[in-house]
């Protein structure tokens, strides 16, 4: 079996706002302070650059942001995993809307690459679901 790789969330995000949500996932409840000193501990950011950043992720829905004094406090409204599943929905959803046969043959050859085992799991599901169906 491939060892599974790690893909960043900047693919999906902007580098910078897959950043931030790293920094929101670890920490659970953050101000715009704690984002840029965790930020800057890496490398230079202005402030500005990171409360405006956190203000769109609460735009998008992917933040909450609490208004209390003296500072706002921001959180995840998903979890990592769940913002991952979400977002594998919404473009494997969209691909095989639009692109059905190409969509699925590519995922399968793309397992295929990673997982022989999984090939097997969706062969014993595709044989499951077709003795279901009335013929």
């Amino acid at each position: 079996m491939a060892a599974r790789r790690r893909h960043s969330l900047s693919k999906i995000l902007g580098p910078l706002e897959a950043e931030i949500m790293e920094v929101v996932w670890a920490r659970g409840e953050v101000t715009v302070r704690d984002v840029h000193a965790a930020i800057c501990a890496r490398r230079p950011i202005a402030y500005t650059t990171v409360m405006t950043t956190l203000g769109r992720l609460a735009d998008k829905g992917l933040l909450r942001r609490t208004e209390s004094h003296p500072a706002h406090r921001y959180s995840a409204q998903l979890s990592r995993d769940q913002y991952a599943r979400s977002t594998v929905k919404s473009v494997v959803d969209w691909l095989v809307d639009h692109f059905p046969e190409p969509a699925v043959a590519y995922f399968v050859d793309r397992v295929g690459e990673e997982d022989e085992e999984v090939i097997e799991r969706l062969r014993a599901a595709i044989e499951a679901r077709r003795d279901r169906s009335p013929t």
